[in-house]
């Protein structure tokens, strides 16, 4: 670089200074990483809805600051405005959800409406939506909710059934069942998930167990076409390769606000391998 470019300066080097217009929105569940690379290390998943400062911007990657705090995203994954403001459509409950007076868990609560509940958007606020229910006009958290009306679950789709078939006859002994097309999440109820239930999954031997059978898809996960697993409260993500923590990610909030963190919940007794819906249509 031409030395005319460049300044010496004594002291701390100042910090990035925010960019006009900073706040932003993300657009969809996106890991947040250290640096502006795949390879660096994932801190956090940022939930849809989330709202965010935009500090600096390289390439194709922006350095934000979240609640959680700072990191970086691709530029693609954030969004200019709030998602759903400008909607006057419908919203249905993803999961059983709580309908509070204000867009808060510190607000009290008008009662719990089940899944699949259809109800009239009237506008969103700092991730929450506010709706009209069967338990009264009130405010529902952005993640238990959907715009896209519930449908019957997908049988399982070829490539996921290749993939339980192996796992079976591989290690078959360490798993009691094996779940797979249910209501709930997109992975399963598309055909495209499976749930490999661990026998003993708290002892010693269990885990051994598991940790093997994770591995493995791991090391196939490129022809299997798996796109992430989830084990021992541990998030695998085909994207970056790492093992990253789960419930305290943010990839789960989901689960903390509809049933609660458990064993099942934080994935200890089992191993939810997804099949990518991109390999799948192919």
């Amino acid at each position: 670089m031409s030395s005319n470019y460049l300044e010496k300066s004594t002291g701390q080097a100042p910090g990035p200074a925010p960019v006009a217009g900073a706040n932003r929105w993300v657009d969809g569940t996106q890991p947040m990483y250290a640096q502006a690379s795949l390879s660096s290390k994932r801190l956090a998943v940022q939930t849809g809805g989330t709202k965010v400062r935009l500090i600096k911007s390289s390439g194709n990657w922006s350095f934000i600051e979240t609640p959680t705090g700072q990191g970086w995203l691709p530029s693609s994954s954030l969004a200019s405005s709030e998602p759903g403001n400008n909607s006057t459509s419908y919203r249905w409950t993803a999961y059983a959800a709580n309908v509070r007076t204000g867009p808060s868990t510190a607000f009290s609560t008008l009662g719990v409406i089940p899944a699949n509940q259809k109800m009239t958007y009237l506008k969103t606020s700092g991730g929450w939506s506010q709706v009209k229910t069967s338990k009264g006009t009130g405010w529902i958290k952005n993640t238990l909710l959907t715009s896209v009306q519930y449908q019957a679950p997908k049988e399982l789709q070829p490539m996921t059934r290749a993939m339980i078939r192996e796992v079976q006859d591989l290690f078959g002994a360490g798993i009691s069942s094996v779940g797979g097309s249910r209501a709930g999440s997109v992975g399963h109820s598309s055909g495209l998930a499976a749930d490999f239930m661990i026998k003993d999954y708290s002892s010693a031997a269990g885990i051994k167990a598991g940790d093997q059978m994770a591995q493995y898809l791991v090391e196939n996960h490129e022809r299997m076409g798996i796109s992430y697993l989830i084990w021992q409260d541990k998030l695998w993500l085909a994207e970056d390769g790492q093992w990253g923590p789960y419930s305290t990610s943010g990839w789960g909030k989901h689960l903390a606000s509809s049933r609660g963190w458990n064993d099942t919940t934080r994935h200890m007794d089992h191993i939810h391998a997804e099949i990518s819906a991109s390999r799948a249509n192919k």
